[in-house]
């Protein structure tokens, strides 16, 4: 999903930025009705950390 939705950002730059925040919480809570926004952002630093997320160029698309 998180490919998906931002192909070509990296995590961290999702996270941070309020707009690529929303949407991607937008498109996880409609798979995951239950989850809470920090529920979903920790799951999806974990993730990252874990390096079980697919490796991108970490530009963005309005770079």
């Amino acid at each position: 999903m998180f490919r998906r939705e931002h192909d070509n950002v990296s995590v961290d730059r999702m996270v941070c930025d309020p707009k690529l925040r929303a949407a991607f919480l937008e498109s996880a809570g409609s798979v995951l009705a239950n989850a809470t926004e920090e529920h979903i952002l920790w799951a999806l630093m974990g993730l990252r950390k874990g390096k079980l997320l697919p490796r991108n160029s970490g530009k963005s698309s309005s770079e």
